[in-house]
């Protein structure tokens, strides 16, 4: 059980930072959206991909903690 923990967090740390390397290299051409001074000051934390992958982890770190007081 442990084992499969580690593993899933492994996971979601890998695709955390997979995530916003890709994010940083992708380039826009063409039409686009309009930007605003939120977005321009705070692009990685208006970005909805992080807050799953922060809540993904939460949850696993409640769910552990839960097991470790259980146990």
């Amino acid at each position: 059980m442990i084992i499969l923990l580690v593993l899933s967090g492994l996971l979601i740390i890998f695709a955390l930072f997979y995530t916003l390397r890709v994010g940083k290299t992708v380039e826009t051409k063409g039409e686009s959206d309009t930007e605003f001074q939120g977005t321009r000051r705070h692009p990685i934390l208006l970005n909805p991909a992080l807050y799953a992958y922060l809540l993904g982890f939460i949850g696993i770190i409640i769910y552990i903690a839960y097991m470790a007081m259980a146990s």
